[in-house]
């Protein structure tokens, strides 16, 4: 560490510029030790707190989806846990340093246009400030350096090509396009509006798997989410995706991350409309289907085996709380069932077959009834 403090301090173009370059021999715990070290000299204000533990484990994904060792990453964390500008730090990184281009066309897609483009526009301020400017002059043609208000695309002048687009549009035209993409990064593609229609979450889901479908043949996606519902696209790729993080703000009454308290997670819990998400909803008594047959849910731990409704066996990666208030008791067939408001139903409403929010639910609604007290997952 002594030895890297002296190569930060020395203002050598030559010994900085070695030690934050990478090519494909090195790593991934050598590339995101070097991230870390990029990011926080260049960019201090993103780095005010200690990083969580689940960090870390975001950054080893990270590098391992850029090196290719994976070809796919499920980032599910709670809105504010720095996933996405930890993210677009990483790609600036990697642009400014990998001496070998491993990624040379990055698209960005997302259920809305602004955020895509926004995302884009991002990662250039980042690689165009003063310092890294300076530094990486090769990165851009000098006409070309200065800051965008936005922007859905930019080519560098090392021929790395980044792109915005949206998950609301077909990505079928993109497989004939002479150059696919080597990595895509879909973020923000899923929220309580895109799940109120069936038909907009399956074309959201069709679009994702025909950007996926079109990347090049060594090519990786990642996913960037923050609201798991188990009717939507998240919780599908939950089921197919093996690298995966799924992080809640707090867990077991603690904050996940220090830079919140739990005082002020308790006022965020407070005033927001869905706090928790739907994938923790359930009574301590309430039984899930495993292997060995109908389990209470609270006998259930990390690791423990479940049924999904698609009949697979899958680990339990986290278990979460939820309060009672946010619980809703609902009488079908002279039986209640004890949901939360947002849980889905299946069911049956102007002869339209969809999933509805619990809280949702009126009397006139037809829904299709699982054993009481049972929830297959």
């Amino acid at each position: 560490m002594h030895k890297i403090d002296e190569i930060l301090n020395s203002n050598n173009p030559k010994k900085l510029r070695t030690l934050f370059s990478f090519s494909n021999e090195t790593p991934v715990e050598l590339i995101v030790k070097k991230f870390n070290i990029f990011s926080r000299y260049f960019f201090v204000r993103y780095f005010k707190y200690e990083d969580a533990p689940f960090h870390q484990e975001m950054d080893l994904f990270n590098a391992r989806i850029y090196k290719g060792e994976i070809n796919s990453f499920l980032n599910v964390c709670f809105r504010g846990a720095s996933k996405t500008t930890r993210t677009k730090l990483f790609i600036a990184f990697c642009i400014a340093n990998d001496t070998d281009h491993n990624k040379r066309y990055i698209k960005i897609l997302s259920k809305d246009t602004k955020n895509s483009t926004q995302f884009v526009t991002d990662i250039y301020n980042l690689l165009v400030s003063t310092r890294i400017g300076d530094l990486y002059k090769e990165i851009f043609k000098k006409s070309l350096l200065k800051r965008e208000e936005t922007m859905s695309s930019f080519t560098t002048n090392t021929g790395i090509k980044l792109s915005a687009g949206t998950v609301g549009a077909s990505q079928r035209g993109n497989i004939q396009d002479e150059s696919r993409p080597d990595l895509i990064l879909v973020d923000d593609f899923e929220d309580r509006n895109t799940l109120r229609s069936a038909i907009t979450t399956q074309t959201i889901f069709n679009n994702i798997e025909e950007a996926r479908t079109g990347l090049s043949k060594d090519g990786s996606i990642i996913y960037l989410g923050n609201y798991l519902s188990e009717r939507g696209n998240i919780h599908k790729l939950v089921e197919k995706i093996e690298n995966q993080m799924i992080v809640p703000i707090k867990f077991e009454g603690k904050p996940m991350w220090d830079y919140y308290s739990i005082e002020e997670i308790n006022t965020i819990e407070k005033d927001a409309d869905d706090f928790s998400g739907e994938y923790m909803c359930l009574k301590p008594t309430t039984l899930i289907l495993t292997k060995e047959g109908w389990e209470e849910i609270s006998s259930l731990k990390v690791g423990d085996k479940v049924i999904t409704h698609l009949n697979r066996e899958r680990k339990i990666l986290q278990v979460f709380e939820r309060n009672d208030n946010e619980l809703l008791d609902i009488t079908v067939n002279g039986e209640i069932v004890t949901i939360t408001k947002n849980h889905p139903v299946l069911t049956i409403r102007e002869n339209i077959k969809d999933w509805i929010p619990a809280g949702e639910l009126t009397t006139d609604d037809l829904i299709y009834v699982i054993p009481l007290g049972k929830l297959i997952v």
